[in-house]
């Protein structure tokens, strides 16, 4: 094998491996057959799953609007408000499961008006992954929800799907908890480069009086 040719598999091997996140969902559903298996469903159970879903919920949600508040972004304040409504659905007082799809769609086309903005933000490719990662697991655990996977023969789906759901929706929550994490240091360096080159711009034109 030439060095190139070698140099150009390590480079899609790579490239393929940054995708793991994705992953997680599917990862989290194998827990709990695996947890089934060995008679331990308690562990992933409805209950289990939703006393964490507020707590982690929180998290991101205090995490964003803090963001938002301190860099004056579009992009925290959108996953500022995707979090909230995330967080008024796992409350369940009344409304919320139809006020979290209106507000779903009313969100959908803010990212939409302002995809270029946003891109702006998550123009790096492992944020980008995470991010899309992260609302694939959300999707996964809403697929499971609408019970899509009986009619592609999931083994004991009708026993699982409930503990299923759960599972891989909590496992979406802490994605979105790393998310919010990462977007700190994204925003923090990005604060750093643009103060970085205003000093310098300042410099040269001291230099040149």
């Amino acid at each position: 094998m030439k060095l190139s040719e070698h140099s150009g598999w390590k480079s899609r091997f790579w490239s393929c491996g940054r995708w793991w996140p994705v992953f997680l969902g599917p990862a989290a559903m194998m827990a709990v057959y695996v947890a089934e298996y060995f008679h331990q469903q308690e562990i992933f159970s409805r209950g289990t799953n939703e006393s964490m879903a507020l707590f982690f919920l929180g998290i991101s949600l205090i995490n964003f609007i803090l963001q938002a508040g301190v860099f004056r972004s579009q992009f925290h304040l959108f996953m500022g408000c995707l979090s909230g409504s995330f967080f008024c659905r796992e409350w369940h007082f009344a409304g919320t499961s139809t006020g979290v799809y209106v507000a779903l769609v009313l969100l959908g086309i803010w990212a939409f008006k302002q995809r270029r903005l946003f891109g702006k933000f998550i123009r790096k490719d492992w944020f980008r992954i995470l991010l899309f990662s992260t609302f694939a697991t959300y999707l996964l655990s809403q697929l499971i929800a609408r019970r899509v996977f009986r009619h592609l023969y999931l083994p004991q789906e009708a026993q699982l799907h409930i503990n299923l759901e759960e599972t891989v929706e909590t496992t979406a929550h802490v994605m979105l908890i790393i998310v919010s994490f990462a977007a700190w240091g994204i925003s923090i360096t990005s604060r750093q480069l643009s103060e970085g080159y205003d000093k310098m711009v300042k410099i040269d034109e001291k230099q040149m009086e």
